[in-house]
């Protein structure tokens, strides 16, 4: 139970601290930042709807069009296509949290991962230590997009 109600509690904090985040700051990219604000916010919900698929194969990931705008090693500096607006980042970001927490029971986190995630020397193995390195990595995002919001 701890791990839905830590990622529920990380959920808010970021949405709370996007919706606080003028518009006209969104795309601005400062100077040793290699993306925008709205890419942090579409990267945060795309990494979670990508790892949570590969634990758990029911997970439907949402906006599949996302992932050429979002995913890991893409640039907002390189977008040819219009991404979403700050309104349906932020909608998307609170209807994943809300399927998040009504999809999973503590059993079901415990649930062997369908697929292992590795980065170095941490193994994503169950749902549960999926679920937390989405927690630990909407922590970073927000960490990130709060210092943009101050240097833009």
């Amino acid at each position: 139970m701890e791990s839905l109600e830590m990622f529920a509690y990380s959920r808010t904090c970021v949405l709370i601290a996007l919706q606080n985040i003028h518009e006209n700051k969104w795309d601005n990219q400062p100077n040793d930042f290699p993306n925008t604000i709205r890419w942090n916010a579409g990267h945060m919900y795309m990494t979670t709807e990508v790892f949570l698929n590969k634990a758990d194969p029911n997970y439907t990931i949402m906006y599949p069009q996302w992932k050429k705008l979002f995913i890991n090693g893409t640039r907002s500096s390189e977008w040819i296509d219009e991404p979403p607006s700050k309104e349906k980042i932020i909608s998307a970001l609170d209807e994943q949290k809300k399927r998040i927490l009504t999809t999973y029971s503590p059993d079901d986190l415990k649930k062997e991962a369908a697929e292992i995630q590795v980065f170095h020397a941490l193994s994503l193995h169950t749902v549960e230590a999926t679920l937390q390195f989405i927690t630990w990595h909407d922590g970073l995002h927000l960490g990130i997009f709060k210092l943009m919001d101050k240097v833009c």
